[in-house]
């Protein structure tokens, strides 16, 4: 199940989100993470819990909006070398103070959710923004400027003619949902562009 909305802008948060009510982790996941934060991690009561709580749980998963945030960025380390001597992958993140306090929101609304459910026991999962999933966008942001971004309104990078990058690299920010349909609906659009591209080419 499924809701998406707004948050109140009264509340002097930015964007929204939505939620969704899951129960899809295999034995052995839930086994490795699936119990209370409290629960033994092994002997006979935590082998009663899994037996129990297995078919029993369900857990919230809040899809929110994530504010881009310009200093974010991946680059090659100026010293660190990987396995091959070459320049190592440097990430740099940090979450805009908007989306710490609207994940935080999210949190509350699916605790009251899962109350007036009827749940016997609720807990909430760690607040480290890489758990338990993200979706990492915006690596090779879409635009006009080469100084600022890394393909163009067709996803085709501005210093490689013929490289077209089709992923979710190029938009900032999915939004409040799921950016799957956005990433599918870009390399269709993609596509279609590259092919009158080869059209056009051959005839020439």
């Amino acid at each position: 199940m499924k809701e998406s909305r707004e948050v109140d802008p009264a509340l002097g948060i930015a964007g929204g989100g939505g939620f969704d009510f899951r129960h899809d982790l295999p034995p052995i996941g839930f086994a490795m993470g699936g119990l209370p934060m409290d629960a033994p991690k092994w002997g006979a009561e935590y082998k009663r819990m899994l037996r129990e709580y297995f078919t029993r749980s369900v857990y919230i998963l809040a899809h929110a909006t994530s504010l881009p945030v310009e200093t974010n960025s991946i680059t090659l380390d100026p010293t660190l070398k990987d396995a091959w001597g070459l320049p190592a992958i440097r990430m740099t993140f940090v979450e805009h103070p908007n989306d710490v306090k609207l994940n935080e929101y999210m949190q509350d609304r699916a605790m009251e959710l899962l109350d007036a459910a009827g749940a016997k026991k609720s807990w909430r999962f760690s607040r480290d923004p890489w758990f338990p999933q993200v979706h990492l966008l915006g690596t090779c942001r879409m635009g006009n400027d080469p100084k600022t971004s890394v393909v163009d309104r067709h996803h085709r990078a501005h210093d490689v003619p013929n490289l077209i990058i089709v992923d979710g690299s190029s938009f900032v920010t999915s939004g409040r949902g799921q950016p799957t349909m956005t990433i599918q609906a870009l390399a269709f659009r993609a596509a279609d562009h590259a092919s009158r591209m080869a059209r056009g080419a051959a005839r020439s």
